[in-house]
């Protein structure tokens, strides 16, 4: 059965700024668009623009940290084998 590994304060901290950033993003692009009066302005697209910029970077860093996290895990137990191979050989 796979190992299920616990979330570290990062990851905890990446989550509630990224669902910040949804959130505030959404209403300000909604604002902007109100102000424009529904109109495709210049404005309106450089934070629409941004906005995706931000989140697709989020999700980029959550996968980043995910993926070394597993790396970790995979040396961590790699050196334990080696150590014990190598006090395995020290005692004969």
């Amino acid at each position: 059965m796979a190992e299920v590994r616990k979330t570290s304060s990062f990851e905890k901290m990446l989550l509630i700024v990224g669902l910040l950033v949804l959130i505030i993003g959404y209403m300000l692009i909604s604002k902007t668009c109100a102000v424009t009066g529904n109109q495709l302005s210049w404005g309106f697209l450089q934070t629409t623009f941004l906005w995706l910029l931000m989140v697709v970077f989020i999700i980029l860093l959550a996968i980043g940290e995910d993926i070394k996290e597993g790396i970790l895990i995979a040396q961590l137990e790699e050196i334990r084998s080696l150590k014990d191979a190598l006090l395995k050989g020290k005692k004969k």
